[in-house]
């Protein structure tokens, strides 16, 4: 096949995809990138905020996102993803659960599915101020889908903090250019939430196993 026909098949499922999934899809196959070769689980544990991401479906129209993680065993990590809704101001959360596949590689799943691929790898984090998580699913041998989140410990980290982790960005020749900044203000009752989201709403596996069955 050649260059010119591959972009071009390449373009169309940019085209598309972008349509569908309101989030960033990429030429060629998920790139390498560099993950922590140490990870202390426990120091990781904790509520983070999310300071930016990259566009995903299942966080459209939110404010206010935290996770919050917890251990469970050696393992095995319970997570409570939270949000407030920018348009009704109500607050909600899914619960879910994270296996250890390797040092900085977890496997989230949500809904008691069964997840053992790794879907969630910590790219850099001092454990106190800031972590960069990347995440990548082929959709094809020509295109690719990436979600990359920067969390923070604070709800409005120091600059400083914010540099760190685009470096940690810039090392691994991730783009920056997709980041989008989470509001994190008007924030009250974020981490009391009882509303449980639906499947689907707060998800990565959903937008990886949709993938996967085109």
């Amino acid at each position: 096949m050649s260059k010119t026909i591959s972009f071009s098949i390449c373009l169309l499922t940019f085209v598309a995809l972008n349509g569908v999934l309101a989030q960033v899809p990429y030429c060629g196959r998920c790139p390498r990138v560099k993950v922590m070769d140490t990870f202390d689980l426990d120091a990781y544990m904790g509520i983070w905020y999310e300071y930016s991401k990259y566009p995903v479906t299942f966080e459209l129209g939110q404010k206010c996102t935290t996770a919050q993680y917890e251990n469970i065993d050696n393992s095995t990590v319970s997570v409570v993803n939270s949000a407030i809704s920018r348009l009704t101001g109500r607050p909600s959360n899914i619960t879910g659960t994270a296996k250890v596949i390797a040092p900085a590689e977890l496997a989230v799943s949500f809904f008691e599915e069964e997840v053992n691929k790794t879907n969630y790898q910590v790219l850099g984090t001092d454990y106190d101020s800031y972590a960069v998580v990347y995440s990548c699913s082929s959709l094809t041998p020509l295109a690719h889908l990436k979600f990359v989140w920067i969390l923070t410990r604070e709800r409005e980290p120091m600059n400083e903090t914010i540099a760190i982790a685009h470096q940690i960005l810039n090392n691994n020749w991730i783009s920056q250019s997709p980041l989008v900044n989470t509001r994190q203000k008007g924030c009250n009752g974020t981490h009391s939430a009882t509303m449980q989201l639906g499947e689907n709403d707060f998800d990565i596996n959903a937008a990886h196993e949709a993938n996967d069955r085109q």
